[in-house]
This record gives C-alpha cells, sequence and structure tokens, in this order.
C-alpha cells in the first residue's frame, strides 16, 4: 500500500474512531445482494428500508478518461488533482479514494498484493482481514477490514490488470455499513470492469 493510500485510510479510521469509539451499534441483518445493487447502479437510485434515497452517477476522473460510479449529493468533502481524488462523507463513514502515482507496481499478482497490504498494515500495527480476493477481465480487487477503536472499517481495494498500472482505488464504509454501503461499492468495481471491457471491445471495433 502506498503512502499516500496509508494517510488517507488513516484519516478516515481516525474519524470513524472519534465518531463512535465509545458507540454500540447492531450490525444491520438485511443486506443487499450484489445482483440487487448492480441493478440500482444501472438505474441510478435506490431507496433503503428506512426511507432513505441513494443516488448515484458517473463522474470522469484522470483528463475524463476514466469514469467511475460515485454516490450523486452524498459527499460532504472532496479533494481533487492529478494525483488523487477523495470523496468523503464523515457523517455515513463512508469514501472512495483514488490514486495515481508514478510508482513502479511492486505486486504483480493478486496473491501479492494481498500478501503487501496485510504486511504493511501490520507495519503500521494495525491487523487487517482479507474477506475477499476477485480477479475480474480488467479488474482485480481484495476486500478486507480494519480495526478503527472500537469499530471496523470495511475496505475495497482495487487496480487494473493491464492498462493504468499507476492506479489503485480504495472504497470504504464501516463494518455494520458493508451489507448496503459495501455491496453497492463492491457493485461499483464491477461497473468499472464493464465499463473498462466496453472501452476495450470499441478499440478493437475501430481498429
Amino acid at each position: 500500500m502506498r503512502t499516500d493510500e496509508k494517510i488517507a485510510l488513516l484519516d478516515q479510521m481516525r474519524r470513524v474512531k472519534e465518531r463512535g469509539e465509545k458507540e454500540v451499534q447492531t450490525p444491520e441483518e438485511r443486506t443487499l445482494t450484489l445482483e440487487q445493487a448492480l441493478a440500482a447502479l444501472s438505474e441510478g437510485k435506490l431507496e433503503l428500508e428506512d426511507g432513505r434515497l441513494l443516488e448515484f452517477e458517473i463522474r470522469s476522473y484522470f483528463k475524463e478518461q476514466l469514469a467511475f460510479i460515485c454516490f450523486k449529493g452524498f459527499y460532504q468533502a472532496s479533494k481533487e488533482e492529478e494525483s488523487g481524488l477523495i470523496l468523503v462523507n464523515h457523517t455515513e463513514g463512508v469514501s472512495q479514494i483514488m490514486n495515481w502515482t508514478p510508482q513502479k507496481r511492486v505486486a504483480k499478482t493478486l496473491e501479492q498484493w494481498s500478501n503487501l497490504l496485510v504486511n504493511g498494515m501490520a507495519a503500521n500495527r494495525m491487523s487487517a482481514q482479507i474477506l475477499k480476493k476477485k480477479s475480474l477481465e480488467m479488474v482485480e480487487y481484495v476486500c478486507f477490514e480494519v480495526p478503527a477503536g472500537e469499530k471496523q472499517v470495511w475496505n475495497i481495494l482495487f487496480r487494473f490488470k493491464t492498462q493504468w498500472m499507476e492506479f489503485t482505488g480504495n472504497y470504504n464504509c464501516l463494518r455494520e455499513d458493508a451489507g448496503t454501503y459495501g455491496v453497492l461499492l463492491e457493485a461499483m468495481v464491477i461497473k468499472l470492469d464493464e465499463w473498462m471491457r466496453k472501452q476495450e471491445g470499441a478499440c478493437v471495433d475501430g481498429e
């Protein structure tokens, strides 16, 4: 994990700890399926059981070459530079972070990347629990949890397999929200893979 990724993740964990270190919450029992989340992203909106309406939009990043889905009208703070983009909702404990760095990719395989993540966290005295590793056609990702005080932060770290090797993304939320926000964040990564495949197909057809 790169230095800027560590800083962003540590800052998110600090905010989570300050917000609810002494707060005890029951994890959500009902969860979305990936199929439901993907359908909601395609529709552009999702109404939660408590009546809240989540909306989604496509946003371009890195000189408009990379299109990704994010929550619409949701984030309270954002910062965008050529080296990265950070979107944060402090109240809900949700963020979407993207990094673009000229550093050479160290971990070549998904397994190496996963091990590097665990070891990097351990070096910072944090324990990362790997929940899922998935290799899609164009994108690969790791889902993991790290502690933040008495809470846990759910993360999905992803990167492209062949293109844009300098790019990594990290989306996260609280573990108790992994059944809603977490599933939606994972679906966003899957949609990014679909977009990449369409771009690849368009390039082939245009040759």
